[in-house]
């Protein structure tokens, strides 16, 4: 199956978005009592409420120039990176597996491994909330694939008749 470009690029600014969530969670999730849901997103600095559309991934650093809109403080490039990257990584898991399990499974393992990178090279730590839920899916994912390859196969080999109304 040929994937077009436009799917390929719908995967990488999902990646994208993704991204930009993954930069809330690596700044909260290590800070003890804070939500990755609430409150919206602010400037660290003046805390500030971001408007939505000082929240678009990649571009809206770009326009401000790196910069919050209301204090002017520098805004770490961190979030353009992680961002990029995860729409580098969604971007080439598409190209690789297209719109199957296998790329919505190998996502979130780049998505948490993203996360678990930056979160551990600021703070040294690798967040549980993270790494065990990880361990468990990296057991399950597979099963769950050979389980849906298998049902696949069996409904290959009915005959047609067991999928008649008459």
């Amino acid at each position: 199956m040929e994937l077009t470009t436009a799917i390929l690029v719908t995967a990488a600014i999902f990646g994208a978005l993704v991204g930009s969530f993954l930069n809330v969670v690596i700044l909260r999730l290590p800070q003890e009592g804070a939500s990755v849901v609430f409150p919206a997103s602010h400037c660290p600095q003046c805390k500030t409420p971001l408007h939505w559309y000082d929240n678009i991934p990649i571009l809206s650093y770009l326009m401000l120039k790196g910069k919050c809109r209301s204090c002017k403080a520098g805004i770490s490039l961190q979030y353009p990176i992680v961002e990029a990257a995860m729409a580098l990584l969604s971007y080439f898991l598409m190209a690789h597996f297209g719109f199957s399990v296998s790329f919505f499974g190998y996502f979130i393992f780049v998505a948490a491994l993203l996360a678990i990178i930056v979160i551990d090279l600021y703070h040294q730590i690798i967040p549980d909330v993270i790494s065990l839920p990880g361990i468990v899916a990296g057991f399950l994912f597979p099963l769950s694939i050979l389980t849906l390859a298998g049902l696949i196969h069996l409904l290959e080999s009915l005959p047609e008749e067991a999928f008649s109304m008459e």
